[in-house]
């Protein structure tokens, strides 16, 4: 049983007869009670895993709700290392939106992963199978992909969003990035679950992928011709 759920950031969570894994968390913990009220009227099973895919606040700052319900938390091990790191500059990031939404910035607290894994790591629940796959840095670093086997479904966190301009200023590499997603699209996957926008298909990873390298190559050949940040912003 497989849902997915997205207003800001995405998440999926799928039901097995043994409890829920869930993917990603959202922006705060009242966010992520709307989320757990939405899984709740899926299923009254515990929630035993939670995937956080990369280190931006809007995927794991609701992570203490999921932890109150005695979840174990899985990340990437460059993913754990960016949410220690980069924990107050990501809270700096939110005030806005936390101000706007009247949410207490105080209730976000920092819940690292109790899990780490590196290459792979592979889940049983419930007599299903869901992969963790980490093929390099795409958006960031420890950029996670879950894939659901049975399901050909692929939850693609950071590097992935349908139609929508992800934010490039924690990606180590553009040209890697951009490498990435034509990995993703020559999966054996049928539907691709962005961290934000809409369900996509191969071609809309594939579009993304081409978007990320006209842009990249733009702004290379910008440099290479001398033209000053004002110049670039304009043209």
């Amino acid at each position: 049983y497989f849902q997915y759920h997205h207003q800001e950031s995405n998440n999926a969570w799928l039901v097995t007869d043994d409890g829920v894994l869930v993917i990603d968390t959202r922006q705060h913990p009242q966010r992520a009670e709307e989320l757990l009220a939405a899984i709740r009227k899926t299923t009254d099973k515990p929630i035993r895993w939670v995937v956080n895919t990369h280190a931006h606040g809007d995927h794991y700052f609701g992570n203490p709700v999921f932890k109150r319900e005695g979840a174990t938390f899985i990340a990437h091990r460059d993913t754990a290392g960016m949410m220690q790191h980069h924990f107050p500059l990501e809270m700096k990031r939110r005030q806005g939106y936390f101000k706007q939404r009247q949410f207490d910035p105080a209730a976000v607290k920092l819940v690292p992963p109790d899990v780490t894994f590196d290459s792979t790591l592979t889940l049983n629940l419930g007599g299903r199978t869901v992969e963790l796959l980490y093929l390099g840095a795409g958006q960031n670093p420890g950029d996670t992909f879950v894939r659901f086997p049975k399901e050909r479904v692929l939850f693609a966190g950071g590097p992935f969003s349908k139609n929508s301009w992800p934010n490039p200023s924690f990606t180590p590499s553009m040209t890697g990035w951009v490498e990435l997603l034509r990995k993703l699209a020559a999966m054996d996957v049928d539907v691709y679950l962005g961290g934000h926008g809409d369900i996509g298909a191969r071609a809309d990873v594939l579009h993304e992928a081409k978007m990320l390298e006209d842009f990249d190559r733009g702004m290379r050949d910008a440099v290479a011709q001398g033209m000053s940040k004002e110049e670039i912003f304009k043209s």
